[in-house]
């Protein structure tokens, strides 16, 4: 819709006519749209580096350098490295660029350097126009809030809000339910919160933003949105990048050092309702979490409720043990008491020690079994690869004593290339195979000893964040259903324990 693929099938049309004036084969095309800054946000980027570290290409035609990568210093040296490695050829309309020679490789991770700098260049200033934007009350998100649909603007660069007539009556009632409350029949009104709002909404087949069920959060959202009154609030939730256990991991924290500036689009409700809304919420502000954010929940982000799939949460209640209850509002899977559905956890990983020294058996033999067929397979294909080189190695000579003539000679070295490299793909595939087998085998060997001392220690352990690591060494997911509801049928639901380790 913005002329991506126009512009890609641009770029394709003029590298072709490229190679067929150089009179170059195109084995393969790698089309990514994808506006990726580093190489994880790019798959076919990803595809690309990975079938040159195996050698499989002569060369690659790019429009220029600074679609390789516009990354960081690491995503730079990856891509330099992996052509230096492999001796791929990088050619461009204006350029062709040779790992080997010195020269060109300076040319090439100078040529990196810039294209980083200047994507750097472009971002600020995309940056600094969108700043601009909101301080002149233009709304500058994707997606229009709930309430609004995104506009236009008719004689400026731009869009605004405009009013959705039925979305904004939802929103006028969610405030009025709020701060004033909710009409009964009996003509008095009656506060309500979040949650109660929320489930209300879904009564009456509401649809939210995203055409699901409104929940107590998505509710807490619009009440302190200030687009409400007319406000453009930009960078509430910054994008930051931290490194934890080695990899860099994007965040989007709240912040309070955000843009609030007046908007062009109409308010939906006065800023003495939005105002009044503020403080009823911070009277009835969240309990504070634990500075120790200790886990009290052995079961925790364990267990999903099967009807719906959202994870299930430990409630606790002051006269009766803690419960285990799905948090969606509109769903119908009733809670149990989380004892009882711990307790069913544990027997189910008792019985699977029960069955330990058949299965066991039973699970090594298949394994075994196909580890032996693919070493078979591994084999004949290693064989057919040797007969590909001494063809290659044929062909060399038959060109070097004058019977093949150049172009014979290219159309039969393109033909072994191309099967020596599906040949690869096979070994790879089959070898990963083998290992992923080999892992399996010994998973089987070691889970079930560990199993057992997890099930004999576990009732000794008082710590719940301790028996929840326990737990999720062994246990990949669960999966709850209970049907009925009431007196005497606690212990009456349906669990499914899924394993992390094959073969339990």
């Amino acid at each position: 819709m913005r002329g991506e693929g126009e512009t890609l099938a641009r770029h394709e049309k003029t590298l072709t006519e490229l190679a067929n004036r150089m009179k170059l084969k195109i084995s393969k095309i790698y089309r990514e749209i994808v506006s990726g800054e580093t190489i994880a946000a790019r798959p076919e980027m990803q595809k690309l580096l990975a079938d040159v570290s195996r050698k499989m290409w002569d060369g690659v035609l790019v429009m220029d350098i600074d679609r390789l990568a516009r990354g960081n210093s690491i995503d730079q040296g990856i891509i330099s490295q992996t052509f230096r490695f492999a001796g791929t050829k990088i050619i461009t309309p204006l350029k062709i660029y040779d790992p080997n020679n010195e020269f060109d490789e300076e040319y090439f991770e100078f040529g990196l350097f810039m294209s980083r700098r200047e994507y750097k260049t472009i971002n600020r200033r995309l940056q600094r126009g969108r700043t601009a934007s909101v301080k002149e009350g233009k709304y500058v998100g994707n997606k229009a809030p709930y309430g609004y649909e995104r506009v236009k603007l008719s004689n400026d660069k731009g869009y605004t809000l405009s009013i959705v007539e039925q979305q904004a009556e939802v929103i006028q009632n969610i405030f009025e339910w709020y701060t004033v409350g909710k009409l009964q029949t009996d003509g008095t009104r009656k506060h309500i919160g979040t949650s109660l709002i929320a489930r209300e909404l879904n009564s009456r087949n509401i649809s939210s933003y995203t055409n699901g069920v409104w929940t107590s959060s998505t509710v807490r959202d619009i009440l302190i949105n200030p687009v409400y009154i007319g406000k453009i609030r930009w960078n509430r939730r910054p994008e930051i990048k931290k490194m934890i256990n080695g990899k860099v991991v994007t965040q989007r924290p709240r912040s309070d050092d955000y843009i609030l500036c007046d908007g062009l689009h109409s308010p939906i409700i006065s800023e003495e309702t939005f105002e009044l809304a503020a403080e009823i919420m911070n009277k009835n502000a969240k309990r504070p979490i634990r500075n120790d954010k200790t886990v009290l929940n052995p079961l925790a982000s364990l267990v999903i409720c099967q009807k719906c799939g959202r994870k299930m949460q430990r409630r606790p209640l002051a006269k009766n043990p803690d419960m285990l209850i799905c948090p969606e509002p509109t769903c119908d899977n009733h809670s149990a008491y989380l004892h009882f559905v711990e307790k069913s956890v544990i027997n189910i990983m008792k019985s699977w020690t029960e069955n330990y020294t058949i299965e066991k058996r039973k699970n090594c033999n298949i394994l075994a079994d196909n580890i032996d067929s693919y070493k078979k397979e591994l084999a004949a294909v290693i064989k057919s690869e040797n007969t590909l080189k001494n063809q290659l190695d044929r062909a060399y000579e038959a060109f070097e004593t004058g019977i093949y003539d150049s172009d014979t000679f290219k159309m039969r070295c393109s033909s072994i290339k191309e099967r020596l490299s599906n040949i690869q793909s096979q070994k790879d595939e089959i070898t990963k195979a083998i290992e992923q087998d080999k892992i399996n085998q010994n998973n089987i060997n070691n889970s079930i000893p560990t199993v057992k001392k997890i099930t004999d220690i576990y009732y000794t352990l008082k710590n719940p964040q301790l028996k929840n690591s326990f737990l999720k060494e062994i246990i990949d997911h669960i999966t709850f259903r209970k049907a009925v509801y009431g007196h005497g049928h606690e212990d009456e639901f349906e669990i499914t324990v899924y394993p992390k380790i094959p073969g339990i």
